[in-house]
């Protein structure tokens, strides 16, 4: 199976002017997603990928990444999954959106649709702190993710929280807290990212100004082991670490350009540690 990204050319709340027009002080979509500046229409995004790759694939997962993938009506929505859904070829969608993205109307559709074919909504909680929230200008709270959270999963749709470690302000123990709160939420699976600081954003004129610093690599493994030790051991880690290229935009931490060598690293720190998910989790 190959997931691919698609661009639907959905917008963001944090971006248009409904909460802010300068977005999340960190954030640059085309940092991390190859498909951020595609103007292509998503069918043709597809249709495109899996030409090349169905010799080797025969089942693809259609992943709406770039911004906030509910931000409209149920209606548009339509116009959008449907016609990737009826792919045969396509066994499912991973809905990248924000906690604050949904009403009534789009609750009931993606639980329709799940019903018909394999559905993931993939999160942005980043934290679950309102001062860093406010901080990076994230523009949703911590209850907001919880609320989503829920009701997801009270309509039985498999949901994904993207995390940041080292946000600026966070402590150990707050990340540590973020980990225990979402173990407490019906969440299917966690995405761990690191801070990177992104040319041309918020966070790259603090940086430059060193008010703002990275997690080297030495100081990111033994917080995922922390985080890693207090989350359920049933939830589905998907991802330990993120990963860019300077010619991306990144400017630090540089390590996240080796994402091999990173999660090599985090590996044998977590072996030497003898980390195993959840073994902390009702230990205080």
């Amino acid at each position: 199976m190959l997931k691919i990204p698609l661009n639907a050319g959905f917008s963001c709340p944090n971006r248009d002017g409904t909460i802010s027009r300068t977005g999340c002080s960190f954030c640059d979509n085309r940092s991390f997603s190859p498909v951020a500046g595609s103007t292509t229409s998503v069918m043709k995004q597809l249709d495109d990928v899996i030409a090349v790759a169905s010799h080797r694939y025969h089942a693809f997962l259609a992943y709406l990444q770039p911004f906030s993938n509910t931000y409209g009506s149920a209606a548009h929505l339509r116009t959008i999954y449907e016609p990737v859904a009826a792919r045969k070829d396509v066994i499912g969608l991973a809905i990248g959106t924000r906690p604050d993205c949904f009403d009534n109307d789009i609750y009931d559709y993606v639980q329709e649709l799940s019903t018909r074919t394999y559905v993931s909504v993939e999160l942005g909680v980043q934290t679950m702190h309102n001062e860093t929230l406010r901080l990076v200008n994230r523009g949703h709270s911590a209850e907001d993710s919880s609320r989503c959270i829920k009701a997801l999963a009270s309509r039985g749709i498999e949901t994904v929280a993207h995390v940041i470690l080292g946000l600026p302000g966070e402590s150990r123990d707050m990340i540590i807290d973020t980990a225990k709160q979402l173990a407490d939420l019906p969440l299917s699976g966690i995405k761990i990212h690191q801070l990177m600081i992104i040319r041309d954003t918020a966070l790259s004129d603090c940086y430059t100004a060193g008010t703002v610093a990275c997690l080297t690599l030495e100081e990111y493994a033994p917080l995922v082991c922390d985080f890693l030790s207090y989350c359920r051991p049933d939830v589905h880690i998907h991802r330990l670490l993120a990963n860019s290229t300077t010619h991306n935009g990144l400017i630090a931490p540089l390590w996240s350009a080796d994402k091999s060598a990173a999660i090599n690293y985090i590996a044998h720190y977590m072996d030497a540690r003898a980390t195993v998910q959840g073994a902390l989790r009702h230990a205080e």
